[in-house]
């Protein structure tokens, strides 16, 4: 709690007003028993009451003063308890409705009974949750959006809005989850670790269990297993963009970028556009899909964008 230059002096000064009010009220009790001049100067009677009731006005003003210093910390602290028990909630209603397609714990699934298989797209990853204001308010809108509205034919609308079972409160909780997920929450749980227990413990009581999305390794080399490991897991890629038959299809399909990078941008080769796109998903946008491909910089090492790209250069 930081306190203003002004609201030190203003504490000062009014229990300095308080010291002067006490010594002046000890003045007044001893002239309480002096011989009475000839001049009346006053009713000490009179004179003490009017200093208790400064007094109580400067106390009052004290403590008005300190409520103020505390009052924002409690409300902050307040709304910080609400969140967390908005997250947990949000947990809750994740894993009784959401995690057969997104995972256990929102890192992706197949989503059941879909020929060829789709996987829903990863909802537990870092550029879900921008730490920038503007950028999480911008991404929390759209998260909202998304589960009120739905999205194509594989996700249902879900708000009541939109004829769907919930409410913008539950909403509200799955988005905070979603874009808040990395949060300690409850003891020294974040919330996605908090949906992950409840998953477990639903799937114990007879919950089906969400289908991993795989990929097939035979005869990948080495280092290209390692990328095909990335794209179904750490990467997030398989949430958005399909392989064969395995795959989101928010983004563009991969099954053959090996032998289609090379068209893609004049003078740049399919090594270098696939490591471009990876660096910097916005350099170029496939026509007909959106610009939601997140950038990799930072959240993949180097060796591990060498390894997905030699993974995705062996796509004929």
């Amino acid at each position: 709690m930081q306190l203003s230059a002004g609201a030190v002096t203003l504490v000062i000064a009014m229990l300095l007003l308080l010291a002067l009010l006490v010594i002046y009220a000890s003045g007044v009790g001893r002239r309480a028993h002096d011989p009475i001049d000839d001049v009346p100067t006053g009713n000490p009677s009179m004179e003490r009451k009017v200093v208790v009731i400064l007094a109580l006005l400067i106390v009052s003003g004290l403590l008005l003063t300190g409520y103020s210093f505390v009052e924002p910390q409690r409300q902050s602290a307040a709304a910080d308890r609400r969140e967390n028990i908005s997250i947990e909630r949000g947990a809750d209603t994740f894993t009784t409705l959401c995690m057969g397609c997104h995972g256990i714990d929102g890192h992706g699934a197949v989503v059941p009974g879909t020929n060829p298989q789709v996987v829903a797209p990863q909802l537990n990853r870092e550029d879900m949750r921008p730490k920038d204001p503007d950028e999480y308010k911008a991404r929390y809108t759209y998260v909202v959006n998304t589960i009120t509205r739905g999205k194509g034919d594989i996700m249902p609308h879900w708000g009541q809005s939109e004829g769907g079972p919930l409410l913008d409160e539950q909403i509200n909780e799955l988005a905070l989850l979603i874009t808040k997920g990395d949060k300690v929450i409850k003891g020294n749980q974040t919330g996605w670790e908090v949906a992950r227990e409840l998953a477990h413990e639903k799937i114990a009581h007879g919950s089906p269990e969400p289908q991993v999305p795989t990929i097939d390794l035979a005869g990948l080399p080495p280092e290209a297993q390692d990328g095909a490991k990335l794209f179904a897991g750490k990467g997030t890629c398989i949430g958005c963009h399909t392989i064969g038959s395995t795959g989101g299809v928010t983004g563009p399909n991969l099954s053959h970028i090996a032998s289609i990078a090379g068209t893609r941008k004049p003078g740049m080769d399919a090594r270098a556009y696939i490591e471009e796109s990876i660096h910097n998903s916005q350099a170029y946008i496939v026509p007909g899909y959106p610009p939601v491909m997140p950038i990799f910089q930072g959240v993949l090492t180097d060796q591990e964008i060498d390894q997905l790209t030699a993974y995705l250069l062996t796509l004929q």
